[in-house]
């Protein structure tokens, strides 16, 4: 009736869904519930009649909402209330009529979710709705989906009883986590089987009580929202099983051929078995699962550290938990504990689930004991520590098999108990980041305008994540408790987790690490959170020998030396020692007690004070002595963003300078595979120490034609910087720099003025012996002098761009890579540029005159107060802080102010100085300090962007073609980085085709080749997990290809440790003959062969690495130097530097 109304009074309707039911208010589903076996049901508050109308014409929705507000929409008497949809559904559905998906909807169609046991038995763990599902294949957005309708039972808050509401629930997952389709036939039926490499998004929303549709084609869902749940399967079936079987009618068999030749040519692997598949119940079919999530708990006579690792490789998917018999078990209970660990992290390395595991175990078992090199441990670093980690999705939990990361101050106090912390990541399906619309759901605006609701209400992903918070979780036999997180790990939605005993309890470590009495929840969650910084461990600092009473420089309501103390030269070199650094720094961001912040390098007084603090420092108390180092002034390239790029522009700076900037840029990516002299450019200029192996091998006459290793290290570098220019615009600034703030501790810099001398990096002070330099060669230093730009991430206000003058001060030549404010002046230029201090914020500082706003003067600065903070009465608890971690996951709303803040500046004439972004401005330096303030910042609904320019790649919303300079940036490189991903996947090595130096062969080195075996064995293994954990197994020929650029500097982060303790075996009187036996096994024939052999007999198989060797990169390019001889060099040309500076010295 109401679509015949709305035809006869507004225009043609393509569809129209009618409803008189929403989520109640407080509740959740509760899928434990059999709502068949409910007796007392009560009636919940339904909602008034409500409709979503999808009209032909875009103009009739806007028509049908003028004539309600003129009260001209009258039906039954009643005037209608309209609300207005988004604006883009029109122009996608142009899209959508040219791409339909292949829908596959019958009574017949019928869905289990369940494990294959072995290649042709499949255990069935949950069974679908018997009435009518949907399988949607989906080429719009590369997804799929079952849709399927079922009566769910509601909590409702203040009442035991239940409300039964008729349910739509949506299982839907991408093409790409699809990791092999079988197909098969049987008498009746047409059955596909799907393997999945990680779990589906669940959502569900209240069902339709009648639709109606005029068209043959699909149309793009309304609004009307669907919610993100947990597993909705008694069992945890969805969590614990990757195959879902579906049976189609034989009559859609031509619609499912479509469907199938979609997902091929989308790379999907389909095979078509000519086995049967046995269909069986799994055992315990149905059986409640008790804990949060799906894991083998643990079992007689197998240690904790054997059963995490059994875990990995069953969370995996390599290893289904039906294959884990009793036969498997004894077989651990025969080999002792570092062969399963051993045998169970080469499993974990496989890439396809594996069946007949007892077999497999043996086998293993048999290869390593064969092969017992491959059991050596590698050689811990003292600031090293094995972590394990556990990822908690909405519907499952992952294992990950331990890796080496830099420790913390309380890991290396319990190292004796290391095992026993846990760092417990919540993240979304496919390790994908949780984003707030997980954990909140809003009524649509028809529903919200009906009956003013206007607040967000928690889903159940938030009810799951809140009570393993608060209650903690049983893990491989240990119940792990809540500890706390740092604040890195707050913005990853990270935590630790401690499993207590009778001797250590998380009070008893809480004690231990010193004493909080911040009544501000977050500021005493922050205040804890410093003792889990990662950083490196040097110099015992007795109080004796410090100063905590160098006092602060105010003015008013500012803090000119925030965060900022002073440290002796002889301290400065003590660190720099212990650290091992090539360099000494000038200034070092610390943790000290219950201090942090920087501490730069300024002559004593002879008193015996080493190092000086100021109260702004101090956070709380504590006894801890052990001066840790979280950073360093370094050479730091300078890079645009997105953010600073909005901001010149708005200040003036033409267009063009960012165009030509990126021509030139581009430029040199492109021709970086084949001129090596542009390849040596851009190493040693942007890529700071991440580039030093690739520049020292090109220096020393490598070439990328010849040496597979350095042309994937180019490759992947070319990616990365593309990939950066397409998704950010990062542009290089060859006359800038990223540098950590200090202070003008003697006052010679007036207000507006600053201090910079920079370094130009060296690859004559890479060359390390025995912790020492070979030379001790001057850096080059340039003291900066003229006007430059400064700016902090993130940068939203024209005013957070400040525009100083630098000059030359004799006085602070002894400072270096770092940026020197001035303690005179009315407000601190730190507070100016987005209201940072000096506690180890990073600015960005250029020079180049193009760049200088051409007013030559700053706009503005905002207001920067630090808003009030709610102080308890009382003591924080346990429960404050899990409210605020909690709290923080689920209101964090800096990403999406900043992503406005972009689309506003776009569209709006004056760019950032729009009120719009003004505003957004304000709120987001709110946001920022959410981890300190606790004061959540909520996101105005009237500045959520509803359309979007094409560089953010939202392809989900409307986008439209920018006319600005970031727009025109990203067009102009939108497609080259997709092309670097293309070269990577031909770059896989072929054992047999591995080109082999014997300039890098010398006399000595077989007395080296026994030792350098074992360390390839061992080394090798280590990166074959880690890879394993990013799904690269497709790019392991080399391990710095472009895979999974978003994880890369993470597993950069993770590879220092075991790079650094095989680099340190580098002893007197080895250097060269060592080096060469570390290449010679890694790349001669003879050994290529040897581990081709050591390869687990009807293993998954492994492509060749051959990161190992260069770990000693130094000696080997001194060795090919030797080789080359040096008559032939050019001497001006940057790229022999190297070669120039080692001829007298080998």
């Amino acid at each position: 009736m109401i679509m015949d109304f709305f035809e006869d009074n507004i225009g043609l309707v393509w569809r129209c869904r009618l409803k008189t039911s929403s989520t109640p208010p407080e509740s959740y589903p509760n899928f434990n519930i059999d709502t068949a076996a409910i007796r007392g049901t009560i009636d919940y508050m339904k909602v008034e009649p409500h409709a979503f109308i999808h009209f032909a014409i875009p103009d009739s929705a806007k028509s049908a909402w003028d004539a309600a507000e003129h009260g001209e929409l009258i039906l039954d008497n009643q005037p209608l209330i309209v609300s207005l949809g988004p604006e883009n559904p029109y122009t996608m559905n142009q899209r959508r009529r040219n791409v339909n998906p292949y829908r596959l909807s019958n009574s017949d169609v019928k869905l289990e979710v369940g494990i294959l046991a072995s290649q042709d038995v499949f255990f069935v763990g949950w069974k679908g709705s018997n009435s009518e599902a949907d399988f949607v294949v989906d080429p719009f957005n590369r997804s799929c989906k079952f849709l399927f309708s079922k009566d769910t039972a509601f909590s409702l808050k203040g009442t035991n009883k239940h409300a039964i509401i008729r349910c739509n629930f949506k299982i839907e997952f991408l093409v790409r986590d699809i990791n092999v389709i079988r197909q098969y036939r049987d008498m009746s039926s047409l059955i596909i089987v799907l393997q999945l490499d990680s779990s589906p998004s669940l959502f569900y929303r209240t069902a339709d009580d009648d639709i109606a549709e005029s068209v043959p084609f699909d149309l793009l869902d309304d609004e009307d929202p669907w919610i993100r749940t947990t597993d909705f399967t008694p069992s945890g079936a969805i969590g614990r099983c990757n195959t879902y079987r579906v049976s189609i009618p034989p009559r859609h068999g031509l619609r499912l051929k479509k469907a199938m030749d979609f997902l091929s040519q989308q790379r999907v692997w389909i095979e078509s078995p000519n086995k049967h598949l046995s269909v069986l119940d799994e055992p315990d079919f149905g059986k409640p699962m008790s804990e949060s999530f799906f894991c083998i708990q643990d079992t007689e006579e197998i240690s904790f550290k054997v059963m995490f690792m059994l875990n990995a490789v069953m969370h995996k998917g390599i290893i289904n938990q039906h294959e884990l018999s009793s036969s498997f078990f004894d077989l651990l209970r025969s080999q002792p504990e570092e062969v399963n660990i051993a045998a169970l992290k080469h499993i974990c390395s496989y890439r396809r689930p594996l069946f007949g595991a007892d077999r497999r175990l043996k086998l293993v078992h048999w290869w390593l004991m064969k092969n017992p090199k491959l059991l050596k441990s590698p050689r811990q670093l003292d600031d090293a520590i094995e972590v394990r980690r556990l990822i908690i999705t909405p519907t499952k939990a992952y294992c990950l098999p331990p890796t080496v990361e830099l420790s913390n101050r309380v890991l290396r106090n319990y190292k004796e108990v290391a095992d026993r912390f846990l760092r417990v990541t919540f993240m979304d399906e496919g390790m994908q980041t949780l984003n707030t619309n997980v954990f909140n759901h809003y009524v649509s605006p028809i529903v919200k305008q009906i009956t003013s609701n206007n607040f967000p209400q928690k889903t159940t992903v938030f009810e799951r994540v809140k009570t393993i918070l608060s209650t903690g979780f049983r893990l491989c036999g240990q119940r792990y408790s809540f500890l706390a997180f740092s604040s890195n790990q707050l913005r990853d939605r990270s935590a630790w987790f401690f499993a207590e005993n009778k001797d250590i309890r998380v009070f008893d470590i809480k004690n231990w690490m010193g004493k909080f009495t911040n009544r501000n929840v977050a500021k005493c969650a922050a205040r804890m959170g410093q003792c889990f910084s990662s950083t490196y461990a040097t110099v015992d600092v007795p109080s004796n020998e410090v100063d905590s009473e160098l006092p602060d420089i105010e003015k008013g309501p500012y803090n000119f030396s925030d965060g900022i103390g002073k440290m002796t030269p002889d301290l400065a070199l003590e660190v720099a020692k212990k650290l091992q650094l090539r360099d000494l720094p000038c200034a070092y961001q610390i943790r000290y007690a219950g201090c942090k912040g920087v501490i730069a390098c300024w002559p004593g007084n002879n008193d015996g004070i080493r190092l000086s603090l100021r109260p702004s420092m101090i956070k709380f108390e504590s006894n801890h002595t052990i001066l840790e180092i979280c950073s360093w002034t370094r050479f730091q390239p300078g890079f645009l963003n997105r953010q600073i790029v909005t901001l010149l522009s708005v200040l003036k700076v033409p267009d063009a300078v960012f165009w030509n900037m990126q021509q030139s840029m581009i430029s040199k990516l492109d021709r970086m595979v084949e001129d090596t002299d542009v390849a040596f450019d851009i190493l040693t200029a942007s890529c700071a120490e991440q580039g030093n192996t690739a520049a020292i091998m090109l220096s020393a006459g490598f070439k990328p034609e010849t040496e597979p290793h350095l042309r994937g290290m180019l490759v992947c570098i070319r990616a990365a910087q593309r990939w950066g220019l397409r998704e950010k615009a990062r542009i290089f600034v060859p006359k800038g720099r990223w540098l950590m703030g200090c202070l003008d501790e003697l006052a010679v810099l007036d207000q507006g003025q600053c201090f910079i001398q920079v370094s130009t990096p060296s690859l004559e002070n890479c060359f390390v012996k025995h912790g020492s330099r070979f030379s001790e060669t001057k850096k080059n230093f340039k003291v900066i002098e003229g006007y430059v730009v400064v700016a902090k991430n993130p940068c939203l206000h024209p005013g957070d761009v400040r525009v100083l003058k630098a000059v030359d001060a004799p006085e602070l030549h002894h400072l270096f890579d770092c940026l020197v404010f001035p303690q005179k002046g009315d407000r601190p230029h730190t507070n100016e540029a987005s209201g940072s201090d000096l506690d180890g914020d990073l600015y960005f500082v250029t020079w180049d005159e193009n760049l200088i706003p051409p007013s030559k003067k700053s706009w503005p600065p905002m207001d920067y107060a630090p808003p009030e903070v709610k102080q308890l009465p009382r003591a924080v608890s346990q429960k404050d802080i899990i409210d605020f971690f909690s709290r923080n996951m689920v209101n964090e709303t800096l990403g999406t102010i900043c992503h406005a803040h972009v689309v506003h500046a776009d569209l709006s004439d004056e760019g950032a100085l729009d009120d719009k972004c003004i505003i957004l401005a304000e709120l987001a330096a709110l946001a920022v300090d959410f981890p300190k303030t606790g004061k959540h910042v909520p996101m105005p609904p009237h500045l959520k962007p509803k359309i979007y320019p094409d560089f953010m790649g939202k392809e989900p919303y409307q986008s439209y073609k920018s006319k600005k300079i970031l727009g025109r940036l990203y067009r102009n490189i939108k497609d080259a980085y997709d092309d670097d991903v293309k070269v990577s996947s031909d770059l896989t090595l072929v054992p047999g085709n591995i080109p082999y130096d014997a300039d890098l062969e010398i006399p000595g080195s077989v007395d080296f080749i026994a030792d350098a075996w074992t360390h390839k064995c061992s080394y090798d293994g280590q990166l074959n997990g880690l890879l394993g954990q990013y799904k690269s197994e497709q790019r392991r020929g080399n391990c710095n290809r472009p895979y999974m650029v978003n994880a890369k500097v993470q597993q950069q982060e993770e590879r220092r440790p075991a790079r650094e303790a095989q680099a340190r075996l580098f002893c007197p009187a080895i250097y060269e003959r060592k080096a060469s036996a570390w290449y010679q096994v890694t790349y001669h024939p003879r050994w290529v062969k040897e581990l081709l052999e050591l390869q687990e007999p009807n293993g998954a198989g492994e492509t060749m690495m051959l990161s190992f060797a260069w770990i000693a990169t130094d000696y080997l390019a001194r060795i090919k130097i030797r080789s080359r001889g040096i008559g032939n060099l050019q001497s001006t040309k940057p790229i022999n530097s190297l070669g120039r500076y080692l001829s007298d010295r080998i």
